[in-house]
């Protein structure tokens, strides 16, 4: 007998953020693949705070797993046919975009999707420099990206995380570890890694809540993850590790 697949259920409300139309608009007119494939590609987007990213077939089809094997997520369960004529009904429907890109070096890259705004977005077509070369992601110009970033990074050091609410960092107690560790973490290891001299402040209050290794593994998974705003995305993850701490 076939094993039968039964879910445990969902673990917490953290959660991708969807536009309300995706379900009251575009669910009834998407076949079931259109409507999976779509559904990926808001969750490669927005669940990652990009507004578009470079996903390949393979990805489609069979999902992402980290180099460290690491599961990201399973694919759309589509196959490769599938998943095609998916992407073409829904580029042709008006609700996504696909970038195609080529270079001379690689040839044809990872074709980049994002959905398709009534508004355009302030997005550059530069890739981010010094970034991993898997063709992720399209980076906004860089002031209002700096901007962003800078933004959340104020917003988490003055105890408030963007959006609202408060922030869990400041809550947590200090490592008690001496000045100079707490110097050498925030500007020896998180500065190199992600740079913008302006944030070191939050990397200090990091340094000083956050043990040596997470820190190192979060910085290790922002790699990995190829963000187009690392500071970003290393913000969002220490912000989630205090709280799951301040939830203990």
């Amino acid at each position: 007998m076939a094993n039968i697949f039964f879910y445990n259920g969902i673990p917490s409300l953290n959660g991708t953020i969807v536009p309300d139309d995706v379900f009251d608009v575009l669910m009834p007119v998407c076949t079931g693949a259109e409507f999976k494939v779509l559904a990926y590609i808001v969750r490669r987007t927005f669940g990652f705070k990009k507004e578009s990213d470079a996903i390949s077939l393979h990805q489609m089809v069979d999902g992402i797993t980290k180099r460290n094997g690491t599961v990201l997520d399973r694919g759309t369960g589509l196959s490769k046919s599938a998943v095609a004529v998916a992407i073409k009904g829904l580029v042709t429907k008006g609700i996504i975009e696909a970038h195609r890109s080529t270079s001379k070096k690689r040839g044809y890259e990872p074709t980049t999707y994002r959905l398709r705004f009534a508004a355009p977005q302030p997005l550059s077509r530069n890739r981010t420099r010094g970034g991993q070369k898997n063709g992720q992601g399209l980076v906004q110009k860089s002031d209002t990206q700096t901007t962003v970033i800078q933004e959340t990074v104020n917003n988490t050091v003055n105890g408030v995380v963007k959006g609202g609410g408060e922030s869990n960092l400041p809550k947590l107690p200090d490592l008690g570890d001496p000045p100079e560790k707490a110097e050498y973490i925030a500007r020896e290891i998180i500065l190199k890694a992600l740079g913008d001299e302006k944030s070191l402040k939050f990397y200090e209050l990091v340094a000083a809540k956050v043990p040596e290794q997470v820190i190192r593994e979060v910085l290790a998974e922002v790699r990995v993850d190829g963000a187009r705003s690392p500071a970003r995305l290393f913000t969002y993850k220490i912000q989630r590790y205090a709280l799951s701490k301040q939830k203990q």
